[in-house]
């Protein structure tokens, strides 16, 4: 039976550099006892992987709803997502059993949750404001954020895994804000503490980030490729 140091000692220190700053302080030290309480239940990297994706849409549908405590639990489901979202990888690793196949379901298990954390977040302010057009806003930001990650799943399929050095640095920005970022934390504390204008900010940032960043990303990526053709 593999034990924490032997669950820490797996993550590599080049991975280590690339985890946010939320994840390094918060997510992968929670995430070490959940991997040994895994391994202890023989769950593997896959079960890991979609059964957090049930807990994404689970909190997705209760942070949408206009109960109060529902939503609660709801974000709480959302932060313990950014902690299982470590837990596969952890497991995959120190067991041996990394594979493209992982990294295939640890991506689809991302596009679900972003998907789910911006049409609750929009649904949320729109239970308490009664303005509708947030729901379109949230609905271009999932899709800005969608198309950002098929076009760079594109692209490093023609790169293959040069590709990652392409978009290092928004990778990185995406990490610190994101769903394994400070956004999980913030949805937590402005809701307890019935901080509209705080969900409000969360909304338009992501629309801004996700929205420019798909847009530069797209063009960054078309540069590039066109340089790879010539």
């Amino acid at each position: 039976m593999y034990t924490l140091k032997e669950i820490m000692a797996s993550l590599p220190p080049e991975k280590k550099k690339q985890d946010g700053i939320w994840t390094n302080l918060v997510l992968r030290p929670v995430s070490y006892p959940l991997t040994w309480i895994a391994l202890r239940m023989k769950l593997s990297p896959s079960f890991v992987s979609y059964f957090s994706a049930i807990v994404s849409i689970a909190g997705g549908i209760l942070f949408s709803c206009p109960d109060f405590l529902l939503a609660g639990i709801g974000i709480i489901l959302f932060n313990f997502f950014s902690a299982l979202d470590c837990v596969d990888g952890n497991i995959a690793r120190v067991t041996g059993k990394a594979s493209q196949w992982g990294g295939w379901e640890d991506a689809i298990t991302g596009f679900i949750t972003y998907t789910s954390v911006f049409f609750a977040s929009g649904l949320y302010v729109y239970w308490r404001t009664e303005w509708w057009p947030v729901l379109l806003v949230v609905g271009l930001t999932s899709s800005a954020n969608l198309l950002t990650r098929v076009a760079y799943q594109i692209y490093k399929n023609i790169a293959g895994e040069s590709a990652q050095k392409s978009v290092s640095f928004e990778h990185l920005l995406a990490d610190n804000v994101g769903i394994t970022g400070f956004m999980m934390p913030l949805l937590l504390i402005f809701h307890f503490c019935s901080f509209i204008p705080g969900m409000w900010f969360i909304i338009w940032f992501n629309a801004v980030f996700y929205g420019g960043g798909c847009f530069l990303t797209i063009i960054k990526l078309a540069k590039k490729a066109v340089k790879r053709a010539v």
